[in-house]
C-alpha cells in the first residue's frame, strides 16, 4: 500500500505544487499587503492576547515573556487548526475535477496541509521577530537547541496530515463534521497550554488532559527547544513519533478503504 501511495505521490508532485500555488493566488488576490498578512496577523493577535492576559489579568504563564510563550504555542496550533479545517472539505470542493480525471484523492488533503504549513513558516517570521526583540531586551537567551525545532515541526505536520486525511474521508459521508470540527478545535485549543501554564491543569487534577493531548507534546517540545534550551527526553520524541505516524497510518488506511465510494457522495 505504501509503495502505491509513494508512486502516486511522486507522479503527482507537479499537481501538488500547482494546487498549492493556486491557493496562494486565491488567498492573496487583490490584497494590497499580500503575504505580509501572514506575518502581520499573528503579530496583531499576539498584541491583543498579550494585552488581555499579561496586563489586565496579570497572569504570566511562565518565566518567559507572555508574548513569547503565546506566539510559540499559537503558531503551531493555528497551523493545525487551519490545515485540518481546510483538508476536511478538500475532496468535496474538488468534486468536479475528481469526476473528470484520475487523481489520487489524498493529494487534495495533502495540498491543504502543505499550503497551511507554508503559511505557518511565514507566520514563523513574526515569531522570530518577537523572540529577537526579547533577546535584544535581555529577557530571554538564544540557545543552540533552537535549530532542532524542525523535529516538532515535522511531527506536527505528519500528525496534521493524518487528521486531515481522516476528516476529508469522513466529511464526504457525514457533512455535519464540518460544523462539529470547529467546536472541537476550539475546545482543543483551550485544552492545550497556549495562554496558560501547564501547571494550571495539573493543579486542578486535569493531568489526564495533557497525556491525551498530542498537540501538547508538540507545542511543549517546540517551546523547550526554541526558548528554554532543553532537549526533551528521547522517550518524549519516541512518543511523538508513535502518535504522529500512528495517526498518519490510520488516516491512510481509512482513506484507502472508503475512497472508491467518494464518487457516489460528492
Amino acid at each position: 500500500m505504501l509503495k502505491a501511495y509513494w508512486r502516486d505521490f511522486v507522479r503527482f508532485i507537479p499537481l501538488l505544487i500547482e494546487l498549492t500555488a493556486r491557493d496562494f493566488k486565491l488567498k492573496y488576490r487583490r490584497s494590497f499587503l499580500g503575504i505580509v498578512w501572514s506575518m502581520l496577523n499573528p503579530l496583531l493577535i499576539m498584541i491583543v492576547i498579550t494585552s488581555m492576559f499579561s496586563i489586565l489579568l496579570k497572569s504570566p504563564p511562565s518565566d518567559m515573556p507572555f508574548a513569547v510563550y503565546y506566539i510559540t504555542g499559537s503558531t503551531l496550533f493555528s497551523f493545525f487548526s487551519e490545515a485540518t479545517s481546510s483538508s476536511m472539505t478538500s475532496v468535496i470542493m474538488n468534486a468536479s475535477l475528481i469526476k473528470k480525471v484520475y487523481i489520487p484523492k489524498y493529494i487534495f488533503a495533502l495540498e491543504k496541509c502543505a499550503f497551511s504549513f507554508i503559511n505557518m513558516l511565514l507566520s514563523g517570521i513574526a515569531m522570530l521577530m518577537v523572540v529577537a526583540f526579547y533577546v535584544i531586551q535581555g529577557d530571554i537567551c538564544p540557545h543552540i537547541t533552537m535549530f532542532l525545532i524542525l523535529i516538532p515541526l515535522f511531527f506536527t505536520f505528519i500528525f496534521t496530515v493524518g487528521v486531515g486525511l481522516i476528516l476529508s474521508a469522513l466529511t464526504v459521508f457525514f457533512r455535519d463534521i464540518m460544523h462539529i470540527w470547529n467546536v472541537i478545535t476550539t475546545i482543543w485549543m483551550y485544552a492545550t497550554p497556549i495562554m496558560y501554564p501547564v501547571e494550571l491543569l495539573r493543579n486542578h487534577g486535569l493531568e489526564w488532559v495533557i497525556k491525551l493531548n498530542p498537540m501538547f507534546y508538540f507545542v511543549d517540545d517546540f517551546r523547550n527547544l526554541m526558548i528554554n534550551g532543553i532537549i526533551p527526553d528521547i522517550s518524549h520524541f519516541f512518543l511523538s513519533f508513535v502518535i504522529c505516524f500512528g495517526v498518519l497510518s490510520g488516516g491512510l488506511l481509512l482513506f484507502k478503504k472508503v475512497q472508491d465510494r467518494f464518487i457516489l457522495h460528492i
